[in-house]
């Protein structure tokens, strides 16, 4: 199950496509691209006015301008040189509108976007019309109304800039996904907490005065699987167990209560099944799966030689499954059949390889690696080939930053990842088209094992 923000904000307009991809469109495809210069208009309040309509004015506005400027899509043109003030002319092109804005005014400033918007305010509702045009070819590329309850503001804005990005690279936006990541407490107690795509609005979501590991989000977004070392009064001690937490309902349940340890989950395509590693009773980790219906365990690895087998992720289509492993001697990344089957190394680089993640489409890994003295993040292709280094930090005092755990954006085209360059452990996100890279954490805890949540409503 989804959440669905149709439910609070509903649309009343269809897009209208009036161009050529050719023409408009941004080709995400290529590795970089260049910045569009885009112009956003302050929003335009018509009928009565009052402070909270203003407030939702100025809030909607303030995070568009945010949102599309961190997309890297785009370079936003300052306000100070336009030639139209706000509500000076009306939203749609002169001569369709004989008070409408002059393209000339735009195409005076370079402008290859024009982002317009006017919205009402009535019985705590906002009702907005939103524009996009492309400049250079006067073309109006969508437009769209919304209505929405003002305490959706927020959600509403995200809205709206999934819906520019969408019509422009035809590729989702993330505005409206979340990220879970472990945080330290007091002492030595990690607890978990979500949050939005850049950082803000950070909610607990585990309370269990203990250390908290390993989270993964199910493929529909509801529910988040994690590992928290819960009291137990029969054995009176500690025992890594493996948790599913309902975002929908607020609430949880262990999925297993055997002894031993259970971490490094994946939700498995599908949703009736669960990846974890566990002691299988051979005193070493091993992949097994899990029926998440009634908890029954089937083992998928079997050693060899003692050896661990940890960190599992399924391939987005069910094709195969990444893990790290120390089969070989170093900890490095492995390639198995859903089964078990056809084991095969991927990774060779450094001393260490780990936290392997997929990209939305399976056509690529991202995951940390130790080599000279400190770990960062690579990219490559599932079967090793075409490995790339993606992060690369030295601190001011001449040591090199420690960079772990990336996780791929539902779209692709991010990843989140931890970084130790400013001291602590923060929680950074890296554009892959441009490698921009922005910390989305302020604060004086440390974050572990971010991932990044599937696209949702």
């Amino acid at each position: 199950m989804k959440f669905n923000l149709s439910k609070w904000i509903y649309i009343f307009a269809i897009v209208f496509p009036v161009f050529t991809k050719a023409y408009v469109s941004i080709d995400v495809g290529k590795a970089y691209i260049r910045e569009s210069q885009m112009a956003i208009q302050p929003l335009v309040l018509s009928g009565p006015s009052s402070k909270p309509a203003l407030e939702a004015g100025a809030t909607i506005f303030s995070i568009i301008k945010d949102n599309l400027s961190s997309s890297s899509y785009f370079k936003l043109i300052e306000q100070e040189a336009f030639l139209e003030k706000p509500g000076e002319k009306k939203l749609e092109p002169y001569p369709e509108d004989p008070d409408g804005f002059i393209w000339k005014n735009w195409q005076l400033l370079n402008a290859d976007y024009l982002v317009l918007s006017g919205y009402s305010f009535e019985e705590n509702k906002i009702q907005l019309h939103l524009y996009l045009y492309h400049v250079p070819l006067k073309r109006k590329i969508f437009q769209k109304k919304y209505i929405a309850d003002m305490k959706l503001v927020e959600k509403l804005s995200h809205k709206m800039c999934n819906d520019i990005i969408s019509a422009l690279t035809k590729k989702p936006g993330i505005f409206l996904t979340k990220i879970v990541a472990v945080r330290t407490m007091t002492g030595s107690k990690k607890e978990l907490f979500i949050m939005n795509w850049n950082g803000k609005n950070k909610k607990q979501i585990s309370f269990h005065n203990s250390t908290v590991l390993s989270p993964s989000w199910s493929k529909d977004g509801r529910h988040i699987a994690y590992t928290s070392f819960l009291y137990r009064k029969s054995t009176k001690r500690r025992n890594a167990s493996l948790i599913l937490y309902d975002r929908s309902t607020k609430t949880r349940r262990i999925l297993s209560k055997k002894e031993g340890a259970h971490l490094g989950s994946d939700f498995i395509p599908g949703g009736k099944h669960i990846l974890l590693s566990l002691f299988l009773g051979r005193g070493y980790m091993d992949i097994a799966k899990m029926s998440l219906k009634d908890g029954s365990i089937k083992a998928i690895t079997f050693g060899p030689n003692r050896s661990i087998n940890v960190e599992p992720v399924a391939h987005p289509k069910g094709k195969n499954i990444l893990f790290s492993s120390d089969r070989g001697g170093k900890i490095m990344i492995y390639s198995m059949d859903m089964n078990g089957k056809n084991i095969r190394p991927v990774t060779w680089h450094g001393s260490y390889n780990s936290t392997p993640d997929y990209s939305p489409d399976g056509k690529e890994v991202v995951f940390s690696s130790f080599s000279s003295g400190r770990f960062d993040i690579f990219i490559m292709n599932p079967d090793g080939s075409n490995l790339r280094r993606l992060t690369s930090f030295q601190k001011p005092n001449g040591k090199w930053a420690n960079n772990e755990s990336p996780s791929f954006a539902p779209d692709g085209r991010h990843i989140v990842f931890t970084s130790n360059r400013t001291g602590r452990n923060q929680l950074y996100i890296m554009n892959l088209l441009n490698f921009r890279t922005t910390r989305i954490t302020t604060d004086m805890h440390n974050y572990k094992s971010p991932k990044w949540s599937p696209l949702l409503n």
